[in-house]
Order: C-alpha cells, then sequence, then structure tokens
C-alpha cells in the first residue's frame, strides 16, 4: 500500500512526503511515516495503535540505593570534598553533622562566586559590615549646604536629597530657606543613614 506522498505528513518528523521516499503504512492503523522514523521510533508514532512501541521500564531506586551513593562535588567547586554519608542505619555524631554543615558552607558559596578551598561564608560576612557615616559630618553638610540636599546625599537619602536640590534650583534660590529648614529638621531628628546603620559619633 503506497501513501499520496504529496499531501500526506510523517506524524514523527511533521514533514511531507516527497516523490523520492517510500512511506511505510503501519499495519496497526494504516498511517504513513518516513520508514527511517518508523524504525527510529521502533514502531508507529500514533499513541495507542497497536504496532506503537512499548512503555520503556520505570526506574525505581530504594532508599538505602540512595543513601549508598557518595555525592559527588559539582564541577565549580573541585578541591572542596564531602565527607562521605553514613552507612544506612547508622547513628550520626554531632561532630560528623557540624563538618556536613562545615562542608555545605564551603560548597554552596563557591557555586555562586567563592573560590573552593576557601571559607566561602567569611565575604559574605564581610559585606555585611557597613561603615557608619559619621554624625558631624552630616550636621555640617546640613546645616551649610542643607539647602542642596548634601546632607542626605552623603546619608545616601537620595529622593529627599534630589528634593531638597530642585526645590533650591528650580525656584532659583527662592525655596532655598524651606530646604534649609527642612535640612535643620533632618540633623535634628535623623541619626541612621539610609541603610539603617547609626551615624558614628
Amino acid at each position: 500500500m503506497k501513501a499520496d506522498v504529496m499531501t500526506e505528513v510523517c506524524p514523527y518528523c511533521r514533514t511531507k512526503f516527497v516523490p523520492q521516499d517510500e512511506p511505510v503504512v503501519c499495519e496497526g492503523c494504516g498511517t504513513s511515516h518516513h520508514a527511517d522514523c518508523y524504525a527510529e521510533n521502533g514502531g508507529c508514532t500514533i499513541f495507542g495503535c497497536s504496532k506503537a512501541p512499548g512503555d520503556e521500564p520505570k526506574l525505581s531506586v530504594s532508599t538505602p540505593d540512595l543513601a549508598a551513593v557518595q555525592a559527588t562535588p559539582p564541577a565549580a567547586v573541585v578541591g572542596t570534598r564531602l565527607p562521605p554519608p553514613p552507612p544506612p542505619g547508622a547513628a550520626v555524631s554531632p561532630s560528623g553533622t557540624q563538618e556536613l554543615r562545615d562542608a555545605a558552607n564551603r560548597v554552596v558559596p563557591s557555586i555562586f562566586g567563592g573560590f573552593a578551598g576557601q571559607d566561602a561564608v567569611a565575604p559574605i560576612e564581610q559585606a555585611e559590615v557597613r561603615e557608619p557615616k559619621h554624625r558631624t559630618s552630616y550636621i555640617i553638610l546640613g546645616a551649610l549646604l542643607g539647602a542642596f540636599g548634601a546632607h542626605n546625599f552623603y546619608a545616601g537619602y537620595y529622593k529627599k536629597a534630589g528634593i531638597q536640590l530642585a526645590i533650591t534650583l528650580l525656584t532659583l534660590g527662592l525655596g532655598s530657606p524651606m530646604s534649609w529648614m527642612w535640612a535643620v529638621i533632618d540633623i535634628c531628628t535623623i541619626d541612621r543613614d539610609s541603610r539603617g546603620v547609626q551615624f558614628e559619633s
């Protein structure tokens, strides 16, 4: 049985048949396929057809099998070795638990840019340490250049500083007393920078 090669489409590769093709017609449902598509699929591609290949066997893994597999460190952390997992049913000592935690602290940050073999937790802690701003500098800037928002630029309050600067510049200096009074209120009430770090005396 030969298919009409100019109109039919192979259901496996979704391309039309050309006159040179010798389509294979499925004996189960009568659907035409390219010969190589039929062979590659191992039978008909139509769902439910009796000539379709059987389902692949499902893979089942038991808990002891999972526990017996030793974790392999990712390529990004070559040189950092995880301790082997305990045998199934064995109790983990507190020192072993701490060893696993230490290894995880070295491995996980190094995936995101740390270096293997170094304590990758340290750069994260160092990033959290922020140098406090000086309250004296904040007060001097507010008293002398508060109309331009200089004190708020210094403390990181950029939106507030931009508004103060805009009031002064857009009114050609006529609104500067209002910005300056606002600055005086700021230097009397604000004791932290925009990151929440308290000013240093």
